[in-house]
């Protein structure tokens, strides 16, 4: 393991020893089940290096929709799924004497996750995190050839992934949370704070960060990192 991803897993030892998991499911008797879904206002940024050189590229923010479901599985185990589309607003990715073009990417990111409670505010968890990007742009051409869209995609990546989650209550409804999770050349984690608005649902506001190192094209071989942050507002719902 990377020494980034042991100071990010030291870190959420220190971190959810006070607070936790975004609006974490905390009682995982057989059935217990959360729903979460919140809505993200994402910055990506892509960074690759090729035969021309080192290029970076801030897209234009777009509100995506992240979704996860964690269910009790009883003797302090869960089973989760999340998943996460950053896609961005058109932008202009590159311009030179030749051509100029405007693009946009998505990242796409689903977990498959098992969690074991380690104490009433922290949980560790491990599971299959899938990776994929896909790249439209529109391509126009100054000695006046007819535009051109260009699509890419990455290949897949499936990674296995370790992490913490945890939470505590701040006052008799709201709750601060966290959450690190690490892969190879893969970081994923969460901070906000969580309140009770009736007995089973819950409202979310939070930062999160993700990077993704080392994505391929397809049809390129060309690598890049890929890097999404951004504030979501959220409900969630137990039942």
């Amino acid at each position: 393991m990377k020494k980034t991803a042991i100071l990010a897993i030291a870190a959420a030892t220190m971190l959810t020893t006070s607070i936790g998991f975004a609006a974490p499911l905390t009682d995982y008797s057989a059935g217990k089940t959360s729903i979460d879904l919140t809505w993200r206002n994402s910055d990506v940024k892509t960074n690759s290096t090729g035969s021309d050189g080192v290029w970076e590229t801030s897209f234009g923010k777009k509100y995506n929709l992240d979704w996860g479901i964690t269910t009790g599985l009883g003797n302090n185990f869960a089973i989760q799924y999340n998943g996460y589309n950053a896609k961005t607003k058109d932008t202009l990715a590159w311009s030179d004497s030749d051509e100029t073009g405007i693009s946009h990417i998505t990242l796409k990111t689903q977990e498959l996750n098992v969690l074991y409670k380690l104490n009433k505010n922290v949980s560790a968890y491990t599971g299959l995190v899938r990776l994929k990007a896909d790249e439209s742009a529109n391509v126009s051409f100054t000695d006046g050839s007819p535009s051109a869209t260009e699509s890419y995609s990455s290949k897949t990546k499936n990674k296995i992934q370790f992490g913490l989650i945890g939470s505590t209550k701040l006052a008799e409804k709201t709750t601060a949370y966290a959450q690190v999770g690490v892969a190879s050349s893969f970081t994923n984690w969460k901070i906000g704070l969580s309140q009770e608005i009736s007995p089973n649902l819950e409202f979310n506001v939070d930062y999160r960060g993700l990077k993704a190192k080392k994505i391929e094209y397809e049809s390129e071989g060309e690598r890049f990192d890929v890097t999404a942050k951004g504030v979501g507002f959220g409900v969630s719902y137990k039942f």
